[in-house]
């Protein structure tokens, strides 16, 4: 159904196209809408403790010193779960493995006196995250942003974070989906948490309420060819990358570099269409500068992200931008194998609440249904299609962004909205 909506709009603003203003002089800007783009990663309650690339390609006259500030709101729910690791396996073990489900793997290394060492990891809860950017392009082909994150943990009880609230998501669910499918009715609302116990004993945990830094990132692109005719436009890019970490679970120095290709095909005098594409790769554990928590060990993790939007412009070059993007990123930790219905891993077991057990105080009354959703935030690669609706007037930007997982992929988050503002405090375009 939503994609049916989408391409309604886009077939509509097309249709609309050539009512727009018809001067030629603005053919730039509407061939070339910068994109900006820090809000497209998964808030995943681990994830944000490792390294995101923003989404980024220059406008053709951008300004020299811009700010931008974002907020983004996501639900995360992972009931509590504990990864256990066997240690010694002989070579027969490893085989029968392979045949055993992930929940079922602990009994079998009880029963056959397997050691094992653990990780625990769940999350509850609405994650806020507000990100202070600056962006700086001295000259046409060189550009640089740095971004400081902060994020909080609430409840999600707030009228303001009601579309990404439980109570939203399980309305949602019983009237148009399955009802409880992911055993939120079995726990209390409003109640929040982010723990994170590794095999060493050491334990990250946050609650409802509490805010937290997570890192400084830096960016820096290189334009590299450009071409531009009266009917399209492209443009390819490498970027550098760097993040450091302010933060006690993940303390690794993060480097990355990344490619990035844009292509803008002009649909009349006052809209474009624009596809682009960047992909990067990041080193999650090259220079550790501190103790931490054994939450991500997957160290070359690679990111890949596509658009497809379409631009108007109006009498007065006022822009609206309608995009569609399509993120994907590497898993967090090591020890999956691939599988569409994110069951597989290697030698993993996984233990998950049953009933009898207790969660934060509350008993569980039965055993959560598809649980596997925990371990998959962790081990599985990241799916997220993200709506884009941006208005851009006189260098000012204002955009939404709505993102939601596709099916048979990692539940981290399970949706998320974004509002973000990009403005030119001083200096004049080149």
């Amino acid at each position: 159904m939503r994609e049916r909506l989408i391409i309604f709009l886009l077939l509509v603003g097309y249709g609309f196209a050539p009512a727009f203003c018809q001067s030629e002089n603005d053919f730039d800007e509407v061939l070339q809408v910068p994109i900006y783009y820090p809000e497209i990663n998964p808030e995943s309650p681990i994830g944000i403790f490792a390294f995101d690339l923003p989404f980024y390609f220059p406008s053709a006259s951008p300004k020299k010193h811009q700010l931008s500030v974002g907020y983004t709101m996501a639900n995360v729910w992972h009931p509590q779960a504990r990864f256990l690791y066997p240690q010694n396996l002989t070579g027969k073990q490893q085989n029968e493995l392979k045949d055993i489900y992930m929940s079922w793997r602990p009994e079998y290394f009880d029963a056959m006196e397997i050691e094992t060492k653990d990780k625990l990891f769940q999350s509850d809860g609405v994650l806020h995250h507000l990100k202070f950017s600056y962006l700086n392009t001295w000259t046409s082909k060189h550009s640089l942003i740095v971004n400081f994150n902060v994020h909080q943990l609430s409840g999600g009880q707030s009228p303001l974070t009601f579309l990404v609230s439980d109570s939203f998501i399980e309305a949602f669910h019983s009237n148009f989906a399955i009802e409880d499918n992911y055993g939120r009715r079995l726990f209390p609302f409003n109640r929040a948490s982010i723990q994170f116990d590794d095999e060493t004993g050491n334990s990250f945990r946050k609650d409802k309420g509490d805010v937290f830094t997570t890192i400084i990132d830096g960016h820096y692109y290189r334009q590299v060819f450009t071409r531009k005719t009266q009917k399209w436009h492209f443009d390819t890019q490498v970027g550098a990358h760097l993040s450091i970490p302010l933060n006690e679970l993940h303390p690794y120095i993060i480097p990355g570099l990344s490619v990035g290709i844009r292509n803008d095909l002009r649909l009349g005098p006052k809209s474009s269409l624009t596809w682009a594409f960047d992909g990067g790769i990041t080193d999650q554990t090259s220079f550790k500068i501190g103790d931490g928590i054994r939450a991500i060990d997957w160290q070359y993790r690679k990111h890949g992200r596509s658009l497809l939007a379409l631009n108007l412009m109006s009498q007065k070059k006022n822009t609206v931008v309608i995009g569609l993007l399509l993120n994907y990123q590497d898993p967090l930790m090591k020890g999956n194998s691939f599988s569409w219905d994110q069951t597989g891993y290697y030698e993993i077991g996984v233990e998950v609440l049953e009933e009898g057990d207790v969660w934060e105080g509350e008993p569980i009354s039965q055993e959560f249904y598809l649980s596997k959703i925990t371990p998959a935030s962790l081990y599985h690669f990241s799916l997220k299609t993200y709506f884009i609706l941006g208005f851009h007037k006189n260098g000012n930007e204002f955009n939404i962004y709505c993102g939601e997982d596709l099916f048979l992929v990692n539940n981290a988050p399970d949706i998320q909205f974004s509002f973000q503002y990009r403005f030119a405090p001083f200096g004049k375009k080149k």
